[in-house]
């Protein structure tokens, strides 16, 4: 069976994708192609992938002659044409990612970890300190706060930006909408307005984002112009007192300015899942931030927001589930047309 997989992804995600396709998938993998180029390698497919790319038109549709199934990787369908597909008697599938459900987990443990202060609270747990005698707990006595923390406060009804709104910041704002948050998000290209509407999210300019947001968490991918983007000039763009969470690319923070902003109380907290370099130095400015300051309100994880999703063979075969009901002549799952 002949597929046509179209990718923005990095060459080591195409690989890990390649390894955990079926056998009797013959793949022709395009990274980032122009139409043209689409146009001219859709009419042998019987399959169309599609991770992280373009739309899929009526043109592209109709010059594939012999497509039984377009399959999105993810759960935007917004940009491919259902009703030419429907014409054409191809179906259309959509597939959540596995990865997308681990970040977005992991970015609202981070978000609720910032607002309840929980690094502090569980250091200081662990310390000595001039507490009352203790009591034993009934109806009546209960020892509330007895640290004295401060700081603690809701998600709920706060402003919670996303940059990068592809699909891990759509996983996000599904989760958020329970928390009755206002999301606002930037991204290169803006979404649908229907797409908006069903996320509960609102488009703005990035520097609204960042002057409106109690929460500000940065899921861009890496690309030009990411590397080290968020420096003592952007945090001046961004709400006095905010929270910062980078789970995104890897290298977006200028560490140091970060680690100062917390220092300052520019920034209230962060929480951060990747860093400039891997394994993460000991003499990384955000380690020492941690280390230094154990009461600081700092969340550090060793970059694990995808679990084993994320360069994991078998977990990228699930991706490939509907190609397998196809070639057996199963139903498929997910399906729009």
């Amino acid at each position: 069976m002949k597929a046509l997989f179209l990718t923005n992804r990095a060459p080591r995600h195409q690989n890990i994708a390649l390894q955990a396709a079926p056998d009797f998938l013959r793949i022709d993998m395009m990274e980032a192609p122009d139409r043209a180029a689409i146009l001219s390698h859709v009419a042998e497919a019987e399959v169309l992938i599609s991770e992280r790319s373009g739309s899929i038109d009526r043109e592209i549709v109709e010059a594939g002659k012999n497509l039984r199934l377009i399959q999105r990787l993810g759960q935007f369908t917004y940009d491919i044409d259902l009703e030419a597909a429907r014409a054409a008697g191809v179906a259309v599938c959509h597939a959540p990612l596995l990865v997308s459900t681990l970040v977005a987990e992991h970015v609202m443990m981070q978000i609720l970890a910032l607002a309840k202060i929980y690094r502090e609270a569980a250091h200081v747990m662990l310390q000595p300190g001039d507490w009352a005698e203790p009591q034993k707990c009934d109806e009546n006595y209960f020892a509330y706060n007895w640290t004295g923390r401060a700081g603690m406060r809701t998600l709920a009804e706060s402003t919670v930006g996303i940059v990068g709104l592809g699909e891990i910041g759509a996983d996000v704002a599904r989760r958020l909408q329970s928390f009755g948050c206002e999301v606002l998000y930037y991204k290169r290209q803006r979404l649908p307005e229907d797409v908006e509407r069903a996320l509960a999210v609102s488009y703005a300019a990035l520097d609204e984002v960042c002057a409106r947001s109690d929460f500000l968490c940065l899921l861009r991918p890496h690309g030009p112009g990411a590397g080290e983007s968020i420096d003592s000039a952007f945090i001046e763009r961004m709400k006095a007192g905010a929270f910062l969470v980078s789970t995104g690319a890897s290298t977006v923070l200028k560490e140091a300015d970060v680690a100062a902003a917390v220092l300052s109380g520019r920034l209230a907290g962060l929480a951060c899942d990747g860093y400039v370099y891997e394994p993460a130095p000991l003499d990384s400015p955000l380690l020492e931030l941690a280390r230094e300051h154990p009461d600081a309100n700092v969340i550090l994880s060793p970059h694990i927001a995808g679990g084993v999703a994320s360069n994991n063979v078998a977990a990228r075969s699930r991706e490939f589930e509907n190609i397998r009901r196809l070639h057996d002549g199963r139903p498929l799952l997910y399906r729009l047309v």
